[in-house]
Order: C-alpha cells, then sequence, then structure tokens
C-alpha cells in the first residue's frame, strides 16, 4: 500500500492538472526520447519511466522533439522564436525554421464540416469545390470553389478535432510550465507561464474564422485606397468560425515571383509599401508576413492573405517610436537607453548605470559612422535585446509583435529583393509618423485628456485621503501580502531552507562539541558529558538532514 497510494494520488493529481493523460505521457516519451526528460522528470506519469537528463541539449534535438510533438506545439515553438529577448541566437534560427508538416484530413470530415457549417446544400451553394486542398496547415485546410454567381473563391475550412487536441496540449503544456519553475526557479526570468497565456489568446485566435474575417475585413478598409495592394473580400454569408469563404487571388508567391519574370523593383516598393503602412501608419499590422501569405499579380500588385495572427501599435507606442527616431537623429544614445529601460520588464533591481552604458556601447556598434542603408535592423535588435538579457530586462510582448514584424520585413526584402533598400523606404513613414506626433489637433486632444484626468484626480483624491486618514485614525487600515511566486516554488525554497537549517544545527553541535573537551566536570571514557551531549545531537540532526534530503528527492 506505500507504493500504490502515491502513485494513486498522484495518477489522480496528474488527472485534474492534464485533460488527457495519454497525451502526457506520450508527450513525456518523446521528450525523453530527444535528451529532454529533465522537463518531465520530477513528474509522476503512471506507466512512464523518464531518466533524469542534463539540462544541456542543442536547438536542433528541441526542434525535433517540438516537430514530432505535433502542431500546437510547433506553433509555440514559432511563439518563442519571436523572443529574440529571451533565447541564445542558435534557439532562434532553430525555432524560425519549424514548419508545419501535416497530412489534409479525410475529405469526408471536410464535407461533414462543410454541411455543418454551412448546412445541406452547401454543394449548391459551392460550385466546383475541389476535394484536393491547394494548401495544408496544422489549423486548416484550404480549397478551391465558385460561388453561384461564379466568383472564384477559397473556402477555409478549420481541421476537425483541433481544438480538443489544442486544449489537451494547452494543458499538458501548462503542466510542464510549472514543472520548469519548480525544478529551475530561474526560469521565472523567462516568464513561461505568461508566454503561454500570450499563446492561448494567439492561437485562440488563430482558430475563430469569423475573428479572422473581421480582421480582413480591416484590412481591406485601411488599404481601400492603395489599389497595389489587394486583401481579398469575405463572404459573410457562406461561414462561421469554422469555415471562412473568401475571393481567390491570382499570382504567384511572393519567392517565385523573380522566375516568373515580374520586376522586382516593382514588387519590392509595392511590399515595403504596405508592410510599412501597416506598421507605421494604420497601427494595425499582419504578424506573419512571411513570403508564403504574400502573392504576387503580373503588374508586381501584392495580394495578402492568412489574417489570423495580427498585432497592434498603441499610441504609446507610436511615441516611444517617435522618441528613438529623434534620439537616434541627434545621435542621443543615453536617451535611447531610458525609452528602453521605461518599456521593459523588470524581473528585478536593474544597476541603471551599468545598463545605460551597454545600450550606448550596443549603439555606437550598430550605428556610429554607418550610413542608414547599411543599418541590419534585425541584427541591431537581436544585439540590443541580447544586452538587455545581462540586466534581467524582457520586451514586453506587444513589443516583441511589432519587432518580429519588422525583422521579418526587412529580413524578406533583404533575401528576396535586392533592388530595394527597406531603410530608405520606411524614412518618409517614420518621417510621417514623427510629424503626427506634434500636430497642433494632437498636442489638444492630449491636453485635454490631461486637464480630464486632473479634474477626476481633483474630485477624488480629497474624498479618498480623509478615508485614509479616519482608517488611521480608528485603527481600521489593514494591509494584505500576497506572495506571487508559485507554491511549487515557495515549497521548494522552504524545503531547501529546512534542510540548510538542519545542516548547520548539525555543524554548531559538532563545534560545540569540540570546545567543550576542556571542561571539567563528570566524564565518560575521559570526554566530558556535554560534549557527549552536544556530539549526539550533531549526530542526530545530521541524520535528519538525510532523511529531508531524500523526502525531497521524492517530491
Amino acid at each position: 500500500m506505500r507504493i500504490v497510494r502515491p502513485v494513486y494520488r498522484s495518477t489522480k493529481r496528474l488527472q485534474h492538472t492534464v485533460r488527457d493523460l495519454g497525451r502526457l505521457r506520450e508527450v513525456a516519451s518523446v521528450l525523453a526520447r530527444h535528451g529532454l526528460g529533465f522537463v518531465v522528470s520530477g513528474l509522476r506519469i503512471p506507466g512512464v519511466r523518464v531518466p533524469f537528463s542534463s539540462p544541456e541539449t542543442t536547438p536542433e534535438r528541441v526542434v525535433s522533439a517540438i516537430q514530432e510533438l505535433g502542431p500546437t506545439f510547433v506553433k509555440f515553438g514559432q511563439l518563442w522564436s519571436t523572443r529574440v529577448d529571451l533565447l541564445p541566437p542558435g534557439y532562434i534560427t532553430a525555432l524560425q525554421a519549424l514548419q508545419d508538416d501535416v497530412r489534409p484530413v479525410p475529405v469526408a470530415k471536410v464535407h461533414q464540416q462543410l454541411e455543418t457549417s454551412m448546412g445541406p446544400d452547401w454543394r449548391s451553394r459551392l460550385l466546383d469545390f475541389e476535394d484536393v486542398p491547394i494548401a495544408t496547415g496544422s489549423v486548416a485546410m484550404v480549397h478551391r470553389a465558385t460561388l453561384e454567381d461564379g466568383t472564384p473563391v477559397v473556402v477555409k475550412v478549420l481541421r476537425p478535432g483541433i481544438n480538443e487536441t489544442i486544449k489537451a496540449d494547452l494543458s499538458v503544456l501548462n503542466l510542464l510550465a510549472r514543472q520548469i519553475l519548480s525544478e529551475f526557479p530561474e526560469a521565472s526570468y523567462f516568464d513561461p507561464l505568461g508566454m503561454l497565456r500570450e499563446f492561448e489568446r494567439s492561437i485562440a485566435e488563430e482558430t475563430d474564422f469569423e475573428l479572422e474575417a473581421a480582421h480582413a475585413e480591416l484590412f481591406k478598409t485601411n488599404f481601400a485606397n492603395v489599389p497595389e495592394v489587394t486583401i481579398p473580400r469575405v463572404h459573410r454569408g457562406y461561414g462561421d468560425h469554422n469555415v471562412m469563404v473568401m475571393d481567390r487571388i491570382d499570382g504567384v508567391r511572393i519567392r517565385d515571383a523573380r522566375e516568373a519574370g515580374i520586376d522586382m523593383e516593382v514588387v519590392g516598393r509595392n511590399y515595403l509599401s504596405a508592410a510599412y503602412r501597416m506598421l507605421f501608419e494604420h497601427g494595425f499590422f499582419h504578424g506573419d508576413l512571411h513570403p508564403g501569405n504574400v502573392f504576387v499579380e503580373p503588374n508586381g500588385n501584392l495580394g495578402i492573405i492568412d489574417f489570423g495572427m495580427v498585432g497592434r501599435l498603441t499610441p504609446e507606442m507610436k511615441d516611444n517610436l517617435v522618441a528613438i527616431v529623434f534620439a537616434l537623429e541627434r545621435g542621443d544614445f543615453r536617451s535611447i537607453a531610458r525609452v528602453y529601460y521605461d518599456i521593459g520588464v523588470k524581473t528585478q533591481r536593474v544597476d541603471f548605470d551599468a545598463f545605460e552604458r551597454d545600450v550606448v556601447e550596443v549603439m555606437e556598434r550598430n550605428w556610429v559612422g554607418r550610413s542608414m542603408h547599411e543599418v541590419q535592423i534585425g541584427a541591431f535588435l537581436k544585439d540590443l535585446a541580447d544586452g538587455a538579457v545581462r540586466y534581467k530586462l524582457q520586451a514586453p510582448p506587444n513589443y516583441t509583435m511589432f519587432f518580429k514584424a519588422l525583422i521579418t520585413t526587412e529580413g524578406l526584402a533583404k533575401a528576396l529583393i535586392a533592388e530595394v533598400d527597406p531603410i530608405k523606404a520606411a524614412a518618409p513613414y517614420i518621417n510621417r509618423l514623427v510629424r503626427e506626433r506634434f500636430q497642433p489637433g494632437r498636442l489638444r486632444e492630449e491636453l485635454f485628456y490631461t486637464v480630464i484626468t486632473l479634474r477626476t484626480l481633483q474630485r477624488k483624491v480629497p474624498a479618498a485621503l480623509t478615508q485614509l486618514l479616519d482608517d488611521i485614525q480608528n485603527q481600521r487600515l489593514e494591509l494584505r501580502v500576497t506572495n506571487l511566486r508559485p507554491r511549487e516554488e515557495r515549497a521548494s525554497e522552504h524545503r531547501r531552507n529546512t534542510q540548510l537549517l538542519i545542516v548547520s544545527m548539525s555543524v554548531a553541535s559538532l563545534l560545540g562539541g569540540s570546545m567543550a573537551l576542556d571542561m571539567n566536570g563528570p566524564a565518560l571514557l575521559g570526554v566530558p558529558w556535554v560534549s557527549w551531549v552536544l556530539y549526539s545531537s550533531s549526530a542526530a540532526f545530521w541524520l535528519g538532514s538525510l532523511v529531508v534530503m531524500f523526502l525531497n528527492r521524492k517530491v
């Protein structure tokens, strides 16, 4: 029973924590096979023996394990590939190479999903529906069809059962994140639970086609007066959150445009114009504008697809970008250090003077003596983020999406369209952003907002201050202190402190017994009784520390 009861309790605990215990066993086996058993070695998983392995691993091993674990883990890895402020360059490069490698589902299930979403008469509404998909991803498949009025369209169908699979995998990821924090408290700097929450939000948006349709319509509105960019029209009456029908875009993918004989200078101008309009002008941008999501028409015009992942540039972010641009123009690198420090998430106290010196050094290394077109924006951002890692300073999630989009834009342009200069193309949009920041209308809006805020404070502060003084005078003031660290981390630290205290008591008793050897009084075998008592206490404490150590290994 001593063995059965703990295993039973462990099994019940895991069943309450994860939705699918069989999936957890599968994940644990894959991780162990790729040398990542240390992630799950502390879990008691019935039916799985996971040997502890060293946490030292390689990017290739990590990518192989993620690829084998399937779509949810692949997308989580792709999210981590955007965190240049957290991971070494080798892991960033390896994770950026992750691709969805999935087979199409049986066509009968696709037909069943279309019937559920559109009704039994879906075939009369989607003419010439092609059963063979033109694209298969981890979340959806895309098929060609034609509407009743002859409009050529594509039909995006959510993979049946994908939501249940994602939910099961998310519960496993949540358990693994908490286990990593328990085993390696220093991993709290990486904020794995925060990353997981961000991922849950992102993948929930990506699997909701009604939300993606709303994104597509907003992009179409933003580009309504830009004939060089086509955003496909969504046909709302044909789909729901599992099916989306939109206009078909004719053209080749941007990576194949040069071979198709299209003027790449025109393509480059249109691509950079579209990307920078979204990033700096609209403030609502495509979060995954890689070559697979950009099509090129014979005349060089672009068609953009896949709007599940989007980002937003808030007014505060725009103001910070303006401050950085002004600082760069003046060569004021200390101000850039201040802006980066202000927007960063600080996980511990930061030595600002040392941080400022490092940022100035990075800026001088990347900018001084170079013209704007020689600067590598992606390399510069990575260099800046790598320096911040030493100070446990994280970039906020809303900025990482913007940085990723900026790096993707620059990388695609330099890899596929050598005829254009991405830095030069960005200048007009950044300058316009700066002008907008100091327009009289904008200043009046900010002044009005400040006055309203101050008036609100003026009304609330006297009453709040009176209540506070009254509570202090009548001894009603209460302070509540909450420990925000995970419970597993606190328990682990408590066990370590207990073991350290027992060892210290053992050493103190041993030293006390040795110091009492010269005392006069009752003795046994020539050793004073006081020394015998202290030596016995030291031995008892030592045995106690061994017991605590053994119990800690079992937890």
